[in-house]
């Protein structure tokens, strides 16, 4: 199915800016000198957003896959979140809408769990082990003198 979607979304990529030209001359016939102050401000936000998403986005995501874990809803999410910053420093009001849906919370995918530990997980929350109680013994243990 998405193969289907390609031809489209390379039209539209190709399309973009020219629409982006087009709604940028209605939107200064619109708002005036304001449309300058809103593309330099959607820049700065999205150059905000690629620098932050460098230093934290991908070291939370290379944590969680030394931990065995492969949270596909996160990696989704990092992907949005750069694709947005890209479509923030790109000029124009429709790649701005774009880029603030991506960054609007969506709802999260399931986790990949792999490792020496990914047999015992089930994909309820029910973890299964073993376990014994080690009870204390009432005589405190003795201490050392050093002399």
């Amino acid at each position: 199915m998405f193969i289907r979607l390609l031809p489209w979304l390379g039209g539209f990529l190709l399309a973009l800016p020219l629409m982006e030209l087009m709604a940028s001359i209605w939107l200064a016939g619109e708002i005036g000198w304001w449309l300058a102050f809103w593309l330099f401000a959607s820049a700065l936000i999205g150059l905000g957003i690629l620098k932050s998403w460098r230093f934290t986005t991908a070291w939370a995501l290379v944590d969680t896959v030394r931990a065995g874990e492969l949270p596909l809803g996160r990696l989704f999410w990092v992907a949005r979140t750069l694709i947005a910053a890209l479509l923030f420093i790109f000029p124009g009001p429709i790649s701005d809408v774009i880029g603030l849906l991506l960054i609007l919370p969506w709802p999260g995918g399931k986790t990949v769990r792999f490792g020496p530990d990914s047999a015992s997980t089930a994909a309820d929350g029910i973890y299964e082990g073993e376990f014994s109680r080690v009870e204390e013994s009432p005589q405190p243990l003795p201490h050392e003198t050093t002399k």
